[in-house]
């Protein structure tokens, strides 16, 4: 009986296992690669993987050029299973492979939901969009009409999270490949990997992408990476520590392959991390703040805003108020205009804020200048105002551990006469509860509990959830994860209103406040007039007291 190309391979490969197993080495994984169709190059990409899972000296592994013909007595002697076979595109190609019998599909599903490993490269998830359990599966895929990619280009990434074992002991790394827009995605799956698609790039979204993604499939688990488009990228250190590092994880859920020395995250040190839409200070890998800016964002804002080893402070772009930016500066009217809100589908104010590119001063004590001029104007009208802007970020190291805090200073020039305005208040005509808000913000995390907060006249009493009142400074704080942290606003006395008008909100859904300058009435300025407003937002760990608040404030107006 002639055997099929299939055996022939697993039987070669089970003969060639012991030949790589030292006198202190584990048995090697057994890996199984699926490949033969493609519409990428799978003869140079095939055995490119297989030579670069062998070098580790932790795989044995075998090729299958016809996944359709897999049972669960060929699947046995393997602990993983590796993607490299996608039928994209070839529905209707007698010479394709575009579908697998019922028993080769049980077959396959049953040996990951019964505790084995799946592996995903590049486009090797992308069939069978009618089969839900594949999908599943492989985490993430080209959906039609959605995904999109330029052409291949270097691009950084970030680590999602510095607990999973893939990237235990790796610094982040950029890469040279073809990176995906908008994928599709399994819901629940856990983005391990992100990859940043910048907007100046064709098709790029202004975004952080998924790259890599985890997820558990039954008692199996199973691990998919976007990058891989030929075997050239395939050659990056970066790829490589992930690819072999996610296959011995979703074969054992451990790993023990030790990180190239190019990648291999030493101690943590203070770093900077620029993109051509936003920069960070970091602390190894965490960031401690990053501003965000260009195209993709309508209103530059720093998002996230953390002190080293805690979580991040800010909310970004919530549910509820997805025109929030977490640490931002808007005005609500400007000559009628709505400035603040945006439609929920277009992501558009009525009045834009258009920002020019900032000028970035980032230093070797840490600290940082941003210098940036913003127009304002109605949607198809012209510009009303303009505002030149600085904000100076002072990150005392290693006393940044305790509290650091961003200098806003803010010079706005009317262009015409301007009525500046917010909704009114509840007693005037047309008030709302929500009245009174517009100018620079902050919103927490949904996850800030046991939220209380004072002035530098009093404690704060929330009446139905919200807080109006004047004072020269206003402390928030409250827990994330049971670990005390507050931010701190802070108005200087030459502002317009001073001692600032303030309002804050202490509900289940939202903590967020505001040194709400035209709270109690509008500000008109006639064609050529300035209005400067400086203000110091402090992040700090514990509740400060009133007289820390009034010290704060003192120190800030000398």
């Amino acid at each position: 009986m002639r055997k099929s190309p299939f055996r022939a391979i697993l039987v070669c490969a089970c003969l060639a296992a012991p030949a790589l197993i030292g006198q202190d080495q584990p048995a090697p994984l057994r890996v199984l690669i699926l490949s033969g169709q493609n519409n990428h190059d799978w003869q140079t990409t095939t055995p490119r993987i297989r030579s670069m899972l062998e070098a580790t000296r932790r795989f044995d592994v075998a090729v299958t050029e016809r996944p359709d013909q897999l049972t669960a007595d060929a699947l046995a002697p393997f602990d993983v299973i590796l993607s490299n076979w996608n039928a994209f595109g070839r529905d209707n190609d007698p010479a394709a492979v575009a579908s697998w019998p019922a028993a080769a599909r049980s077959a396959y599903l049953d040996f990951v939901r019964r505790g084995k490993g799946h592996v995903v490269v590049h486009a090797g998830s992308c069939s069978f969009a009618d089969w839900p359990e594949y999908r599943q599966l492989t985490l993430a895929w080209w959906e039609m009409g959605q995904t999109q990619h330029g052409p291949p280009h270097r691009f950084p990434v970030r680590f999602e999270t510095l607990e999973h074992p893939i990237i235990t002991g790796l610094r982040d790394f950029d890469l040279t490949d073809e990176l995906w827009v908008r994928p599709g995605r399994q819901p629940g799956a856990e983005v391990l990997v992100s990859a940043f698609a910048a907007a100046a790039q064709p098709q790029g979204s202004g975004n952080w992408e998924p790259l890599a993604l985890v997820d558990r499939f039954g008692e199996g688990r199973t691990f998919t990476l976007l990058a891989g488009h030929d075997a050239g990228f395939m050659e990056q250190p970066g790829f490589q520590a992930l690819l072999t590092r996610g296959t011995e994880w979703a074969a054992t859920g451990r790993v023990t392959i030790r990180p190239p020395a190019a990648l291999k995250a030493g101690a943590r040190a203070w770093n900077w991390r620029q993109t051509g839409t936003a920069t960070a200070l970091r602390l190894g890998q965490q960031v401690i703040w990053q501003f965000n800016h260009g195209p993709g964002e309508a209103k530059p804002c720093f998002h996230p805003v953390a002190l080293p080893d805690r979580p991040a402070l800010t909310g970004f772009r919530p549910n509820d108020h997805p025109w929030h930016r977490a640490l931002w500066f808007s005005w609500k009217f400007i000559n009628g205009v709505n400035y603040w809100e945006e439609d929920r589908t277009t992501g558009e104010s009525a009045g834009r804020t258009e920002q020019e590119p900032p000028v970035i001063e980032l230093r070797e004590d840490y600290s940082a200048r941003i210098a940036q001029d913003l127009v304002y104007r109605p949607a198809n009208g012209n510009p009303v105002m303009r505002e030149h802007r600085v904000v100076e970020v002072i990150a005392p190291v290693p006393e940044m551990n305790q509290e650091f805090h961003f200098d806003w200073d803010m010079t706005f020039t009317a262009l015409q006469d301007l009525v500046l305005d917010r909704t009114p208040l509840p007693h005037e005509a047309g008030g709302q509860d929500w009245g009174g808000y517009a100018g620079l913000s902050v919103r927490l995390v949904q996850e800030f509990e046991n939220a209380r907060a004072l002035t530098t006249e009093e404690p704060v009493v929330f009446a139905q959830g919200r807080y109006r009142g004047r004072a020269s400074g206003l402390a928030y704080a409250g827990q994330i994860g049971g670990r005390e942290m507050g931010v701190a606003i802070l108005d200087h006395p030459d502002n317009l209103n001073a001692p600032s008008p303030w309002y804050a909100i202490n509900d289940p859904v939202m903590r967020y406040f505001s040194p709400a300058v035209i709270c109690y009435g509008p500000h008109r300025m006639k064609t050529g007039e300035t209005l400067r407003l400086r203000y110091r937002v402090i992040v700090n760990q514990g509740r400060w007291t009133a007289e820390t608040l009034r010290g704060a404030v003192r120190n800030f107006a000398e």
